[in-house]
């Protein structure tokens, strides 16, 4: 995708971690992320029929067909992983109740 928009220059914030990433799509990402992720939020307007096509990708509408639209796939799939780990691992209130063992046990 041509770099023509101007949030194509603003590094790009992966917002999860990057090891699981192929090279070729940490540098994609790297490099054309922020335009991919404006193009997706609707902040920039697709011009370009690939654009439009990653849009379409972007809403699981079509099949990826470039590294730019894998990759971004893959990031969506990293960040909604990660969310739900955290999201499990949020520790359980236990509203001030005490573990029987715990109160009647003097050891």
């Amino acid at each position: 995708m041509p770099d023509s928009h101007p949030t194509a220059s603003q590094p790009f914030h992966f917002g999860c971690e990057t090891e699981v990433f192929p090279i070729e799509e940490l540098a994609a990402l790297s490099a054309r992320g922020s335009m991919l992720e404006a193009l997706a939020s609707g902040a920039v307007a697709a011009t370009t029929p690939e654009e439009q096509h990653f849009l379409l990708v972007d809403r699981d509408e079509a099949e990826p067909v470039t590294l730019d639209e894998r990759a971004w796939l893959r990031l969506k799939g990293r960040r909604e992983f990660e969310r739900e780990q955290s999201r499990d691992k949020t520790p359980e209130e236990d509203y001030g109740i005490i573990e029987w063992d715990k109160e009647k046990c003097w050891w």
